[in-house]
């Protein structure tokens, strides 16, 4: 489109893929750009595009354009969703706004944090800075980007816009306006007022959108992604979702199953993933679960994907360990239709801590209906009673809480030592307090990793992390949809795997003789255009 689209929204490129149809593989974008070679980044980070329209999207990117259009702010042709590779196909004289969704744009993400331990403590270097920030620089620095920055004004939206803002990078790189908070609320009124050329202040923080504001998405999405709630109402005071507040249910007919349909008829996905903050909650009004509303959904959505035939499957991302031990037979019989004949799936679980302090202190709600002194028990309960029904947990847990001492870490310690028997993959993620990050984020990183204790925990967490992804790889390839780099990719894991569990084993020997070493040299986060 020679004259381009008036608005053109996109996403750095590791965002903007589906890696090869597996959304999980995409975690090697927290690797350093030194590892990631441009011909490996485009064909491990391809996106699927006719006339540098992509053809599948990430879900925000996808709920962007959606609202966009429903509320009248743009014509259907005059948006595209697009290829980060191929702006210069989509963005032309008529182009007023390039919206880009990031996920992590200067790789000070949890993910970039774990990564750069994953190395360090395996004796591997790292050099540069993040691919997934690399990723979102090049799109700033495209030159159809630049050669077109007069008349059109640059917007960035997503979860990580707080990486740009807290070190003012937004201005550094020249971005007209941060739109921080869900989209539906503030994000059509605000893309109108550009399109106007009206004065907007530089950020715009939104509040929760309200239910009947969602769209219904037009572009499939990456990983088949289909809301069915957002927001979750336990309170963790650094969590996303908490912003969303109490937890919304989205209707089965009429949305969800639009969007599966879209999932499959237009982009052709065979695994729906039902996206929930907390799945077994849905249709809840507080923390209680209702069961039989979610049971609802399952059938529902498993009947729908069955239709098109027996190889379409559900899955869902998003639990917590206490509602999991709330409603053990509810769990076995969503089982029946997600991991149905011995199929076996993942799951992400936000353990967090072991500490019954830091519990009432920073998640007032993540243990309820239990109480934080219950909740080491109520994990290890929680996952067994997933891994029993088909689930490998991915449980994250966080080093350096607002407030964490050594006693709290030795909490989480004991916590790890009670289900290191099950399948869970034990994800430590370091927290990092804002304003702390652009000169000291890997400096800060490297204190934990020295500490003895927190040290102790991180090298812990990450063995048995590896020992169960060893075990794990052919799942966290299987719907890759290209058979040759599923069979590679699983091969590679699986040995990467095994030889970070023993580069571990060293460093533990190491850190408790007291000779593990700091980093030689600094690394920076800084990229430059």
């Amino acid at each position: 489109m020679r004259e381009g689209y008036k608005v053109v929204l996109t996403a750095e490129g590791a965002t903007a893929s589906d890696t090869l149809g597996a959304s999980v593989a995409g975690f090697i974008s927290a690797l350093p750009d030194s590892y990631i070679k441009p011909l490996i980044a485009r064909l491990y980070f391809s996106v699927r595009s006719k006339d540098g329209r992509a053809l599948r999207a990430p879900y925000g990117l996808s709920k962007v354009e959606a609202s966009l259009i429903s509320k009248g702010v743009v014509n259907p042709d005059d948006v595209v969703i697009a290829s980060p590779y191929e702006l210069d196909k989509v963005i032309g004289p008529r182009t007023k706004v390039l919206g880009i969704y990031v996920m992590d744009p200067l790789g000070l993400s949890f993910g970039s944090g774990i990564v750069y331990w994953i190395l360090r403590l395996a004796g591997l270097p790292y050099r540069g800075i993040p691919f997934i920030a690399r990723s979102f620089i090049n799109v700033i620095t495209d030159p159809t980007v630049k050669a077109h920055r007069h008349h059109m004004k640059v917007v960035v939206g997503g979860p990580a816009t707080w990486q740009l803002t807290d070190t003012g990078y937004h201005r550094k790189l020249g971005i007209d306006l941060i739109y921080d908070g869900e989209f539906e609320s503030l994000g059509p009124s605000t893309f109108a007022k550009l399109l106007n050329d009206e004065p907007l202040p530089p950020v715009i923080s939104a509040p929760p959108a309200k239910i009947e504001d969602i769209p219904i998405i037009r572009t499939p999405s990456n990983g088949g992604l289909v809301e069915v709630t957002r927001g979750c109402g336990r309170g963790c005071t650094f969590c996303t979702p908490t912003l969303s507040g109490m937890i919304k249910s989205l209707p089965f007919e009429g949305h969800i199953d639009r969007e599966i349909r879209t999932n499959i008829e237009v982009g052709g996905i065979k695994d729906i993933n039902l996206h929930s903050d907390e799945f077994f909650r849905y249709g809840a009004s507080g923390i209680e679960p209702r069961p039989e509303k979610v049971l609802d959904l399952t059938r529902k959505a498993y009947k729908l994907v069955k239709s098109y035939g027996e190889e379409y499957t559900i899955s869902t991302d998003f639990t917590t360990a206490a509602v999991v031990v709330h409603s053990p037979k509810l769990v076995e019989q969503v089982a029946e239709y997600i991991n149905e004949g011995g199929r076996k799936t993942f799951i992400e679980m936000g353990i967090e801590t072991g500490s019954p302090r830091l519990l009432r202190k920073l998640m007032p709600g993540k243990a309820l209906p239990y109480k934080p002194e219950q909740y080491q028990e109520v994990v290890e309960q929680g996952i067994g009673i997933l891994n029993d029904n088909g689930w490998v947990v991915v449980g994250t847990m966080i080093v350096n809480l607002p407030g964490e001492t050594e006693n709290d870490v030795m909490y989480d310690l004991e916590l790890l030592d009670r289900i290191k028997k099950l399948r869970v993959i034990t994800f430590p993620l370091p927290f990092i307090p804002m304003g702390a990050l652009r000169r000291t984020y890997f400096t800060m990183l490297d204190k934990m990793i020295l500490d003895p204790v927190r040290g102790e925990f991180i090298i812990q967490a990450l063995m048995k992390a590896f020992e169960e992804a060893s075990a794990d790889m052919d799942m966290a390839v299987e719907k890759m949809e290209n058979v040759l780099a599923k069979a590679i990719l699983s091969r590679l894991g699986k040995h990467l795997s095994l030889m970070l569990v023993q580069r571990y084993k060293e460093a533990l020997e190491e850190l408790r003789a007291r000779r593990l070493k700091p980093a030689e040299k600094e690394v920076s986060v800084a990229p430059t255009a």
